[in-house]
């Protein structure tokens, strides 16, 4: 009820009493669910980007290596275009900036997020991997591949090509993957290593 009110009437409308008239629930059972309202618009936040990078990883988990960053591609273009809700994401942006608690929440989202766009990557569990500042700067620049897109769709959403810069990142991933394999396998490596 929270993820409608969000997409369909912003950041303002997700009111207890709202959320509580939304799902047919009284408010009571949704302060004790969600606490007030920064609990439940994190929920929503939550729910937002969680569900759609598990998709995501499920999209590309059993698809050949080879095409693997095509399927990719394809499933950042839904989550932009597709997921309506992911608008109410950018009604939270500007309210998370200024309270310092939906900041830090939303940003361990982040820092989920990265390690999902290295596992989708294949290049390892993501955990691993994030001792490489080189593999999590391109798990930083992914996640903020939809952002900067999603922001270009809204504001041209009739004339905006998105298949234009998805084959451009494919392009540059597709060809740099060797080297990013390589990378993965040598960090992996050394965290694997007995510390002397």
């Amino acid at each position: 009820a929270a993820t409608r009110l969000l997409a369909d009437r912003g950041y303002e409308a997700v009111t207890l009493e709202n959320v509580a008239a939304e799902a047919g629930v009284n408010k009571a059972s949704i302060r004790y669910n969600f606490g007030n309202k920064a609990g439940l618009v994190m929920a929503v936040a939550d729910h937002l980007i969680h569900d759609e990078c598990l998709r995501l990883a499920a999209d590309t988990e059993n698809v050949p290596e080879e095409e693997r960053l095509h399927v990719a591609m394809v499933g950042i273009r839904r989550m932009i275009v597709e997921a309506d809700s992911f608008r109410g994401f950018f009604d939270i942006l500007p309210h998370a900036f200024r309270d310092p608690e939906l900041r830090e929440r939303l940003f361990a989202l982040y820092l989920w997020w990265y390690q999902q766009n290295l596992k989708w990557l294949g290049l390892g569990d993501g955990k691993s991997t994030v001792h490489s500042d080189l593999l999590m700067g391109l798990a930083e620049l992914i996640a903020a591949v939809p952002d900067g897109l999603s922001v270009q769709a809204g504001l041209a959403p009739e004339g905006f090509d998105l298949s234009r810069p998805l084959a451009a990142l494919e392009f540059l991933l597709r060809n740099s993957m060797s080297q990013l394999v390589e990378i993965a396998e040598r960090e992996a490596e050394k965290n694997a290593a007995p510390s002397a």
